[in-house]
């Protein structure tokens, strides 16, 4: 095998190898706290819920009149898949 591929080749896997590290970080990093926050607001729900009587088909049907109304619809932003396209944005972008 020629140098240059050598070295084409380990740049490439470095490079491959940096991004999973980094999304693997950032999953680790931003998901507990997205859970958290999502049990948090999962017993507000419940408050709600028993504080007004509201049953669950109409909870929901609020639900999804909400998240209608608000742009950002992706979900929970760092899994690992997110995490992932950020590196490799941050590489793009930055670059050397």
């Amino acid at each position: 095998m020629k140098k240059q591929n050598v070295r084409t080749l380990s740049l490439i896997v470095c490079t491959f190898t940096y991004l999973l590290v980094g999304a693997a970080v950032f999953d680790a990093l931003e998901s507990e706290f997205e859970t958290s926050k999502r049990e948090e607001l999962d017993k507000e729900e419940s408050s709600i819920r028993d504080k007004y009587n509201i049953s669950r088909d109409d909870l929901e049907t609020l639900r999804r009149n909400i998240i209608r109304s608000v742009p950002y619809k992706a979900g929970t932003q760092w899994k690992f898949a997110g995490a992932f396209y950020f590196a490799l944005t941050v590489i793009t972008t930055i670059g050397k």
